[in-house]
Protein backbone atom coordinates (compact mmCIF):
# COMPACT_ATOMS: atom_id res chain seq x y z
CA UNK A 1 0.00 0.00 0.00
CA UNK A 2 2.33 2.68 -1.23
CA UNK A 3 -0.47 5.24 -0.99
CA UNK A 4 -0.66 4.64 2.79
CA UNK A 5 3.08 5.20 3.20
CA UNK A 6 2.84 8.37 1.12
CA UNK A 7 -0.05 9.58 3.28
CA UNK A 8 1.98 9.01 6.47
CA UNK A 9 5.01 10.80 5.05
CA UNK A 10 2.93 13.76 3.83
CA UNK A 11 1.34 14.05 7.28
CA UNK A 12 4.84 14.26 8.78
CA UNK A 13 5.92 16.87 6.19
CA UNK A 14 2.99 19.08 7.17
CA UNK A 15 4.09 19.26 10.82
CA UNK A 16 6.82 21.74 11.74
CA UNK A 17 6.92 20.70 15.42
CA UNK A 18 8.01 17.11 14.73
CA UNK A 19 10.28 18.08 11.84
CA UNK A 20 12.13 20.51 14.14
CA UNK A 21 13.18 17.83 16.66
CA UNK A 22 14.28 14.91 14.45
CA UNK A 23 16.90 14.56 11.75
CA UNK A 24 14.84 12.31 9.49
CA UNK A 25 11.62 10.36 8.95
CA UNK A 26 12.42 7.12 7.13
CA UNK A 27 10.39 4.27 5.66
CA UNK A 28 11.49 0.79 6.84
CA UNK A 29 15.09 1.69 7.80
CA UNK A 30 17.32 4.69 8.30
CA UNK A 31 20.56 5.15 6.37
CA UNK A 32 23.55 3.67 8.20
CA UNK A 33 25.04 7.14 8.76
CA UNK A 34 21.78 8.80 9.92
CA UNK A 35 22.25 11.18 12.83
CA UNK A 36 19.98 10.66 15.83
CA UNK A 37 17.29 11.36 16.79
CA UNK A 38 15.21 10.06 13.90
CA UNK A 39 11.98 8.15 13.23
CA UNK A 40 11.49 4.99 11.17
CA UNK A 41 7.99 3.86 10.19
CA UNK A 42 6.92 0.55 8.70
CA UNK A 43 4.03 -1.80 8.11
CA UNK A 44 3.69 -4.54 10.73
CA UNK A 45 0.61 -6.16 9.18
CA UNK A 46 -2.18 -5.48 6.74
CA UNK A 47 -5.47 -7.36 6.63
CA UNK A 48 -8.21 -6.82 4.06
CA UNK A 49 -11.64 -6.29 5.54
CA UNK A 50 -15.04 -5.89 3.96
CA UNK A 51 -18.74 -5.54 4.52
CA UNK A 52 -21.43 -6.43 2.03
CA UNK A 53 -20.80 -3.22 0.09
CA UNK A 54 -17.39 -1.87 1.11
CA UNK A 55 -13.77 -2.97 0.80
CA UNK A 56 -11.39 -1.86 3.56
CA UNK A 57 -7.78 -2.32 4.66
CA UNK A 58 -6.85 -2.66 8.33
CA UNK A 59 -3.16 -1.99 8.93
CA UNK A 60 -0.83 -1.97 11.90
CA UNK A 61 1.83 0.74 11.53
CA UNK A 62 4.88 1.05 13.78
CA UNK A 63 6.85 4.20 14.37
CA UNK A 64 10.28 3.70 15.97
CA UNK A 65 12.05 6.68 17.49
CA UNK A 66 15.81 6.31 17.98
CA UNK A 67 17.87 8.65 20.15
CA UNK A 68 21.38 8.54 21.63
CA UNK A 69 21.08 11.24 24.32
CA UNK A 70 21.93 10.01 27.81
CA UNK A 71 18.63 11.32 29.23
CA UNK A 72 15.17 10.23 28.12
CA UNK A 73 14.00 13.87 27.91
CA UNK A 74 14.59 14.24 24.15
CA UNK A 75 12.96 10.97 23.12
CA UNK A 76 9.95 11.67 25.33
CA UNK A 77 9.58 15.10 23.72
CA UNK A 78 9.67 13.50 20.26
CA UNK A 79 7.11 10.91 21.41
CA UNK A 80 4.75 13.70 22.53
CA UNK A 81 5.06 15.48 19.17
CA UNK A 82 4.61 12.26 17.17
CA UNK A 83 1.53 11.16 19.10
CA UNK A 84 0.05 14.67 18.92
CA UNK A 85 0.39 14.44 15.14
CA UNK A 86 -0.86 10.87 14.58
CA UNK A 87 -3.37 10.12 17.39
CA UNK A 88 -6.80 9.99 15.72
CA UNK A 89 -5.45 11.96 12.76
CA UNK A 90 -7.02 12.11 9.33
CA UNK A 91 -4.73 10.90 6.56
CA UNK A 92 -5.05 11.77 2.90
CA UNK A 93 -4.66 8.48 1.04
CA UNK A 94 -5.21 8.47 -2.70
CA UNK A 95 -8.10 6.21 -3.71
CA UNK A 96 -9.25 5.63 -0.12
CA UNK A 97 -11.35 7.26 2.56
CA UNK A 98 -9.58 7.35 5.89
CA UNK A 99 -11.64 5.92 8.76
CA UNK A 100 -9.33 6.15 11.78
CA UNK A 101 -5.80 5.99 13.13
CA UNK A 102 -5.69 4.77 16.74
CA UNK A 103 -2.63 4.27 18.94
CA UNK A 104 -2.62 0.74 20.35
CA UNK A 105 0.78 0.12 21.90
CA UNK A 106 4.03 1.79 22.87
CA UNK A 107 7.17 0.79 24.72
CA UNK A 108 10.36 2.65 25.61
CA UNK A 109 13.60 0.67 25.90
CA UNK A 110 17.30 1.45 26.19
CA UNK A 111 20.21 -0.66 25.01
CA UNK A 112 23.76 -0.02 23.82
CA UNK A 113 23.49 3.68 24.74
CA UNK A 114 20.49 4.14 22.42
CA UNK A 115 16.87 4.81 23.33
CA UNK A 116 14.15 3.13 21.26
CA UNK A 117 10.49 4.12 21.49
CA UNK A 118 8.17 1.80 19.53
CA UNK A 119 4.66 3.15 18.92
CA UNK A 120 2.06 1.13 17.04
CA UNK A 121 -1.11 2.43 15.42
CA UNK A 122 -4.14 0.66 14.00
CA UNK A 123 -5.19 2.31 10.73
CA UNK A 124 -8.41 1.64 8.81
CA UNK A 125 -9.16 2.86 5.28
CA UNK A 126 -12.07 2.23 2.94
CA UNK A 127 -11.79 1.81 -0.84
Amino acid sequence: MQVLFTGLYNKYLSNAALKAVITGFYFTEAPQDAAMPYVVYNLVSNVPDWTYTEDMENSLIQFSIFDDHSSSTTINDIYEKLTALFDWCVLTIEGYSHIYMKREFNILTRGNDTWHYAIQYRNEVQK
